[in-house]
């Protein structure tokens, strides 16, 4: 696990032009300097940011399959453009509305003079007569057409968690007014829009290195980001990740990493009690084992109490601040 906070331009004092005058910029110097930001520290876009962060897991050498994402990183050409320099295969959402695509089998015309009058070509680009389409499009398309496949990625508490799906090879295009093609090819996998599952928007995803990948997974690594962000509302919920109330970088930091190690710890325990029982339990639950079994362990050690009276007290200590 990762993580770094995101300076707006304002903190890093890079770019005097988002500075409405020289005292707002003055102000944002002395907090940064205050909140103790060290100097090397430069503006990055988030997805920069994560890029970092990736090299940094990287270095451990972790098995993993592909790096996954949301549309707030799946969105930006330049974060996918570092990852294929990475050989590192991806499956990121992207705009349903704004991403554009070509069958991967299109003709390419290459750089170089054209048969006609017009100036010579300078990026690679698609025929006239191709048609270019967003995923929206695409699944409008789909409706009159079909190809739809249900799959099903995992088991929830209600019975196996599934959708519909449709995958097709693509190129990327990257400039649509101009015909332009980018360098990037891959799946693009889409999710068909289901109010009966709760979840009515179409939803779609650009996997890269991934060719020999089937449906199943693709739509598996896809649906990973629902671990992301049950993950972040544990932390927050559980574990106060969002209750720091300090305003230095350093102490931000030291708190999100003693946050990270109890989230660790507490996974790991949730596992090893998991592998007794047919059901998991949550990780609140788990909390809260770990947290009533602290007390009981003290009310024993510092009041000699014996177990079954300090779990009673613990219990009792513990309910008005939450459902023990």
């Amino acid at each position: 696990m990762g993580a770094r906070l995101y300076l707006p331009k304002k903190w890093t004092g890079e770019d005097d032009s988002v500075y409405e005058t020289n005292r707002e910029r003055e102000k944002y110097a002395h907090l940064s300097e205050e909140a103790g930001i060290p100097e090397e520290v430069s503006y990055q876009p988030k997805y920069e940011i994560a890029v970092d962060l990736i090299d940094q897991a990287m270095t451990a050498g972790p098995e993993h399959a592909c790096v996954v994402g949301d549309t707030g990183f799946g969105k930006y050409p330049a974060f996918r453009k570092k990852l294929r320099a990475r050989s590192e295969p991806y499956v990121l959402e992207v705009e349903t509305s704004k991403f554009v695509v070509v069958p991967e089998e299109t003709t390419v015309l290459e750089p170089g003079s054209t048969s006609g009058r017009g100036r010579p070509r300078k990026h690679p680009a698609y025929p006239e007569e191709t048609d270019a389409e967003t995923p929206e499009q695409i699944a409008a398309r789909l409706e009159k057409q079909g190809g739809w496949r249900r799959v099903t990625w995992n088991e929830g508490t209600k019975g196996g968690l599934s959708g519909e799906f449709y995958r097709t090879p693509v190129r990327v295009v990257k400039d649509r007014s101009n015909r332009w093609l980018a360098d990037e090819t891959g799946w693009l996998l889409l999710k068909r829009p289901s109010g009966e599952e709760g979840e009515g928007e179409l939803k779609a995803w650009i996997c890269w290195g991934l060719d020999k990948a089937s449906l199943e997974e693709l739509v598996s690594w896809g649906q990973l980001r629902w671990t992301v962000e049950r993950f972040h509302q544990d932390i927050k919920q559980e574990l106060g990740a969002d209750k720091y109330q300090g305003r230095t970088w350093r102490g931000f930091h030291h708190h999100l990493s003693a946050v990270m190690l109890a989230h660790a710890f507490v996974a790991e325990r949730r596992l090893e009690e998991g592998q007794d029982r047919e059901d998991l339990a949550s990780f609140a639950e788990v909390v809260r084992q770990i947290v009533r079994e602290s007390a009981v362990q003290r009310l024993m050690e510092n009041h000699g109490f014996d177990r079954p009276k300090a779990r009673e007290v613990a219990v009792d200590m513990l309910r008005e601040y939450s459902d023990w």
